[in-house]
Formats: structure tokens, C-alpha cells, sequence
């Protein structure tokens, strides 16, 4: 099918689309919370219009009625899914998601806390060591290809992350080793 043969299927399609949004874009959605009746009436009428308009096609939309069966992971996401219950069960559970900024009183803090990930190898999961240099924040990143401890000087705006070390793993055991002896504090 060329591009002029799908675009005269889908304008129908699109038609609706945009009759169904300025539909919506009709109804005063604060003045309902703050329980105007004129309004109430209103979303009636549009309720009823955009029903007469869904009517015609009212089968499930495979990718987005949530009555289809689970979806299901691609071989990234199950990776993924296999190294977080991993950390999870080897008591990483409440550092997931977090790095140790060392100027907090509790230095277990969310990576947002930082502005950017500038410097950054991509990563599927961040976890939070034990411990960070002075006037910084230090993070653990674990992708499918290894584990690094990054460390981000202050202030953070000015300052891209670091590698500090880092090291490929073959097994989950393997990984578990690397992140337990990035993740301690350092021994003298």
C-alpha cells in the first residue's frame, strides 16, 4: 500500500481523533471539580457525542485496552527484570534507584537529585554505595555489558559524572561480586 492509499484509510481515523479532542477540549474540567452543574450538563452532551462516535468500532485496540493479555518483555527487559530481583535479593532493595551524596545528613538520596547524567555511560539500573569522596555524590550503574562506580563533584551543575572504576561481568554471581566490592566502604 503507498503513502496516498494509507493516508486516505487513516483520515477517517484521523477525523475522529480530532472530533473526539475537541470534544474534550469543550468541557471546563476545573469548574466539574468544583462541581458546577452547567458544566455537569455539558459533559453529559459530550459523553453522549463521543459514545455515537466510538460506537462504530467498540472492539478492543491491541497496544491499548488494558483487557488484552499481559504483554509481554522483550529479552532487554528481562534482563533488566532478572538483575533488579537479583540486587533485590542479595538486600539492595532500599538503594536501587539511589546514589550517596555525602553532604546529607541521610546521604541515601534519588539519582534525580542531580541535574543531568552528563558523562554517563548508558545504564539500566543505579544503585547507591556505601560511601562517596568529600563534596560529591557517588553512584553505581550496572548495564548488560558491566558494572562502574561514577562520582559527580559539587556543585553538580558545573560537573560532569566520572568513571572511577569499572568492570564487565559474564554472570549475575559475577555481578553481585563486582557491586559488593564497589558498593563498601574502602578499607585503609
Amino acid at each position: 500500500m503507498d503513502d496516498e492509499q494509507t493516508g486516505f484509510y487513516l483520515q477517517p481515523w484521523i477525523d475522529r481523533a480530532r472530533a473526539v479532542q475537541r470534544l474534550v477540549g469543550l468541557v471546563d474540567l476545573e469548574r466539574i471539580a468544583n462541581h458546577d452543574v452547567a458544566e455537569f450538563k455539558k459533559l453529559a452532551k459530550v459523553s453522549r457525542a463521543m459514545n455515537s462516535l466510538c460506537i462504530e468500532n467498540d472492539n478492543p485496540v491491541s497496544g491499548v485496552n488494558h483487557t488484552e493479555e499481559a504483554l509481554t518483555l522483550d529479552e532487554h527487559q528481562m534482563k533488566r527484570s532478572e538483575l533488579v530481583k537479583a540486587l533485590d535479593d542479595a538486600g539492595y532493595s532500599d538503594r536501587l534507584g539511589r546514589i550517596y551524596i555525602s553532604n546529607f545528613d541521610d546521604p541515601i538520596r534519588p539519582l534525580d537529585l542531580i541535574p543531568h547524567i552528563q558523562g554517563l555511560p548508558e545504564f539500566d539500573v543505579c544503585m547507591a554505595p556505601e560511601h562517596s569522596p568529600p563534596d560529591g555524590a557517588q553512584g553505581i550503574f550496572i548495564s548488560e555489558r558491566g558494572v562502574f562506580a561514577a562520582f559527580i563533584p559539587e556543585p553538580a551543575i558545573r560537573h560532569k559524572w566520572r568513571i572511577l572504576r569499572s568492570r564487565p561481568y559474564d554472570d549475575l554471581a559475577e555481578l553481585l561480586t563486582t557491586v559488593r566490592r564497589f558498593a563498601a566502604l574502602p578499607t585503609e
